[in-house]
């Protein structure tokens, strides 16, 4: 999966370039507030999974003036809140909340999968739903891990998936109820489609990157050791700080690297070092989704992260020996896991 910018016409689009703040990342471009403007209707869309993720970013496309339908497992609720952490303010939104494809009933022009990665298959109903009605509806694959596009395609046809990477860090705190810890960005394919998409939610919340297998390894290499970590441990990140556990991480970290580099990623030699850096100077108290789900019981998301790694190395043949070590142990406390909400 490869994403290159196309030609760019001034006189059709125009945004600004700011500097990439996330290791491995080169400048990303915004779209200008302007062409938000222009849009002939409201965008119409459907966001699948009402996690963290998917509440956010229906909130934030309804708060841009979006028409959307939160899809969901469980309904209930009319309304969505996005409450910014500590103490912020909180913004609230009314929601259509379905529970089953055939309720979708109108055309939309996106779907957003917001779900962990190992819930796709259930959320299939929807984009078939989707498609139904209208062939070309545009995908944004808003998931932790690398090639998300191959997860959708088939049956989405593979020119209307926009993989995104997320930087959306927050927790679920009941239903239609979300704690924004910080970030709020989706990285996306710098492309017509991604200019598109752009218009979807606020300006400076999606980020046109020329690059997106740079960027989806970027993300991954924090996540491969981060969330194994901290899932194995049940501790915060400041467990990263213990001299051991670091050189582990720098060991996943440095495999995941030259997987990355052989699936095309152009990851600096020093982003081991600099990713660790950055994960040992977070806040106390901060963790991941993937100890947030061990501690709440729920499925963990390894087979998409460190699994990911271990698989696509056997594929380009990197040896991975540490993460082939950790996967099976995540496996085995996964099993242990409840159901999913």
């Amino acid at each position: 999966m490869t994403a290159t910018a196309p030609g760019r016409d001034a006189a059709v689009f125009q945004g600004r370039v700011v500097p990439g703040d996330r290791p491995g990342n080169g400048p990303e471009r915004l779209l200008d507030e302007r062409l938000k403007a222009e849009r002939p209707r409201p965008a119409r869309v459907a966001v699948v999974g009402a996690g963290a993720v998917g509440t956010y970013l229906a909130a934030r496309a309804s708060e841009a003036g979006a028409q959307v339908v939160l899809c969901a497992r469980r309904g209930g609720f009319e309304r969505v809140q996005v409450v910014s952490a500590p103490d912020g303010p909180a913004t609230e939104r009314p929601m259509r909340v379905i529970t089953d494809p055939a309720e979708l009933g109108q055309t939309v022009d996106w779907v957003v999968v917001a779900t962990k990665a190992h819930q796709t298959p259930a959320a299939l109903g929807w984009l078939h739903a989707a498609l139904e009605l209208r062939r070309d509806v545009g995908v944004v694959v808003a998931q932790n891990g690398v090639r998300q596009a191959d997860q959708v395609s088939p049956p989405v046809p593979h020119d209307s998936v926009l993989p995104a990477v997320v930087y959306i860090n927050a927790e679920l705190a009941g239903p239609g109820v979300v704690r924004h810890l910080a970030y709020g960005v989706l990285q996306v394919p710098d492309c017509a489609l991604g200019e598109r998409f752009a218009r979807v939610l606020p300006v400076g919340d999606v980020r046109l990157v020329d690059d997106v297998v740079t960027a989806a390894w970027s993300k991954l290499l924090s996540n491969s050791a981060a969330n194994s970590l901290t899932a194995l441990t049940s501790r915060g990140l400041e467990v990263m700080r213990r001299p051991d556990v670091g050189a582990l991480a720098l060991a996943v970290m440095r495999e995941t690297a030259a997987v990355g580099r052989s699936d095309g990623a152009r990851l600096p030699a020093d982003a081991p070092e600099r990713t660790l850096d950055r994960i040992c100077n977070q806040p106390a108290g901060a963790g991941t989704s993937m100890l947030r789900d061990r501690l709440a019981g729920r499925p963990l998301e390894h087979e998409a992260l460190i699994g990911a790694v271990v698989r696509i190395g056997a594929q380009v043949g990197v040896a991975t020996p540490t993460c082939s070590a950790l996967l099976p142990l995540l496996a085995a406390i996964n099993v242990a896991a409840g159901p999913e909400e």
